[in-house]
């Protein structure tokens, strides 16, 4: 069997393999995120990819001459890619957005406005013959506007809502041009083989901008879970087992450092006198003080409770001026004070015993007076045992 390739046969030959390709990629990553997430914008997203894929496949077997020579195969491709535009457009809006009942009623109203407009371009107009009926169906100016009024409308449903607005406005805009090309090869300039070439190849650059807004979404997710995985939800700092792990490389790796070591005073009182959410509020206060006092220089974490964490990179005077930092302006900017302590890290000393020093020093700040700032060297070793190696959640309650 020879297949004599014209330039629109190439064109949409070479569109229809390397939408394929794409297309198959986005159907893995899609896949991926289904098996490890069943949300159901996954879902949609891997149900309109299908769609895309049976299309292309079927317009790959129409170049080739794999199917009958029938109107009713390209009949059934028309409506087929439609049905596609319509549940991946829908598809992109869900990784942003939850489907609403409102949504819903788009999506199916959409896609039964579609079956709709194909069953009266197919069975509207005096029946005639058969031959006369079949070149009807290669003909169907209604479903063809369809698909060309279908661009800019998703443009004004959708765009303001997507978070790549730009990428997503061109590849609108370039599937509006591609079905203008359909129209105008088929109805005002048969001949011109132009329109046809266009519309064969137009398709690859509207996957591909498919595929790069698709991937910058997965990062964006995959981004989002892995700061979730390791921050605390409430006030953004980094959680314990992140925070230990960071101290213990910068350890090793031999910088010099001090840790410091807060916890918010009579804090329990607050909880019980003002409520957990003003308690909440002035946690995250707090917490941005010290994210912004060891922004560049160090990190800061979230021990527990209300114990709030810093490592700071540098001399010990860096890191007495940020403890003390720390210390005036929760005093000054909230309407809680904090006990503060800190340790400087000796050579081959780990994390976990910095840690205690520090925290051993805030307990001293705490049971001498409250809102101050202890150095652990300062009040020594011997002094060290004045703070039970254990308390208790009552005890730390009772002197909060």
């Amino acid at each position: 069997m020879y297949i004599t390739m014209t330039a629109s046969n190439f064109g949409l030959l070479f569109s229809s393999a390397m939408t394929l390709v794409i297309v198959a990629l986005m159907l893995f990553m899609s896949y991926r995120l289904y098996a490890r997430n069943r949300r159901q914008a996954y879902r949609t997203l891997l149900t309109s990819l299908v769609f895309v894929l049976a299309y292309h496949i079927l317009q790959l077997a129409i170049t080739l001459k794999l199917t009958p020579d029938s109107p009713w195969v390209d009949f059934a491709g028309k409506l087929l890619h439609i049905y596609a535009f319509i549940v991946i457009n829908f598809a992109i809006f869900e990784l942003y957005h939850r489907r609403r009942p409102r949504t819903r009623v788009w999506f199916f109203g959409l896609l039964a406005t579609g079956l709709l407009i194909a069953a009266a371009d197919a069975f509207t107009g005096s029946p005639g013959t058969e031959t006369a009926w079949l070149e009807r169906l290669q003909s169907t100016p209604a479903l063809d506007g369809y698909q060309l009024f279908l661009g800019p409308l998703f443009v004004l449903m959708f765009v303001p809502h997507v978070g790549q607005p730009r990428k997503y406005m061109a590849s609108l805009m370039i599937a509006f041009t591609t079905q203008l090309a359909v129209i105008s090869g088929t109805y005002w300039a048969p001949e011109a083989h132009a329109f046809k070439t266009i519309a064969g190849l137009l398709p690859v650059c509207y996957y591909i901008l498919l595929f790069a807004l698709l991937f910058e979404r997965v990062v964006e997710i995959l981004q989002s879970v892995y700061r979730s995985s390791i921050t605390d939800g409430l006030t953004n700092l980094y959680n314990r087992r992140y925070f230990m792990g960071r101290l213990d490389q910068a350890i090793q790796g031999g910088r010099a450092l001090g840790v410091i070591f807060c916890d918010i005073d009579n804090f329990k009182k607050l909880n019980d006198t003002h409520g957990h959410h003003k308690a909440d509020g002035v946690l995250k206060q707090t917490a941005s003080i010290l994210m912004e006092e060891t922004d560049g220089i160090g990190l800061a974490g979230r021990y527990g409770g209300e114990e709030l964490v810093a490592f700071v990179v540098g001399a010990p005077q860096a890191v007495q001026q940020a403890a003390e930092s720390i210390r005036a302006r929760t005093e000054q900017e909230t309407i809680v004070t904090v006990s503060v302590g800190y340790s400087i890290a000796m050579p081959g000393e780990p994390g976990e015993a910095l840690m205690k020093q520090a925290d051993q020093a805030m307990y001293y700040s705490k049971t001498n007076g409250k809102n101050q700032v202890t150095d652990y060297a300062a009040f020594g070793e011997g002094k060290s045992s004045a703070r039970p190696k254990q308390r208790r959640s009552g005890e730390r309650g009772a002197n909060a």
